[in-house]
């Protein structure tokens, strides 16, 4: 089993902030770095194989990113906000190179903020589909997104990340972030109504 499909550790009290740890592996040191990647490399894993659907895409985007959390010194600023953010922005800017080298359709998606919203059938379904006993049918629904408004959910939804949170990974204002999530939900709701629908005609 990869090392990055762990779980995420918090921070307890006592221990090195996350730019203490920084300096210090800019400074050199080994355990500083292997802290951060144990720290963060949960998250930037699970949202890279969310959106990608591949292992070997996962892990090498990963690695790249704490890469450059070593080589871009003078990118990442705490005053701006967290590293967890930083290095989700950082993951994301990869995966959508890699997505436009080997699928352009993907990034049609966010060439469409304007266009008309897929209603929902009723919000029952969006806020089942958001609950912790529904993760599964969220997880399953999201193939079917488009991976600009995948990215909402899983940064949203499946890491419980603020709006603010994900406007910074996503480098977007947070009005964008509500805008795609809500896009993002009125699908699922309409493949959940539809998935229900089908059942129904089956049992008959």
């Amino acid at each position: 089993m990869s090392m990055f499909k762990r779980q995420g550790r918090r921070r307890r009290d006592g221990e090195l902030s996350d730019e203490e740890l920084h300096r210090a592996a800019l400074a050199g040191s080994g355990e500083a770095m292997a802290a951060l990647y144990r720290r963060h490399g949960g998250l930037v894993y699970r949202f890279t194989l969310q959106m990608s659907r591949n292992e070997a895409i996962a892990e090498e985007i990963t690695q790249e990113v704490f890469l450059a959390l070593l080589t871009q010194i003078d990118r990442f600023d705490a005053r701006r906000g967290a590293l967890s953010t930083w290095l989700c922005g950082v993951a994301r800017r990869q995966l959508w190179k890699y997505l436009a080298r080997n699928d352009s359709a993907a990034m049609l998606d966010l060439d469409q903020e304007g266009a008309a919203e897929v209603q929902s059938p009723s919000d029952g379904p969006v806020e089942l589909l958001l609950r912790h006993e529904a993760v599964a049918a969220v997880r399953a629904g999201m193939d079917e997104l488009p991976p600009g408004l995948r990215e909402v959910v899983i940064l949203c939804a499946l890491e419980e990340m603020s709006y603010e949170q994900a406007a910074q990974v996503l480098a977007v204002p947070v009005g964008t972030v509500r805008s795609r999530l809500h896009r993002a939900k009125a699908r699922l709701a309409a493949l959940l109504h539809e998935e229900t629908a089908s059942t129904e005609r089956k049992r008959r």
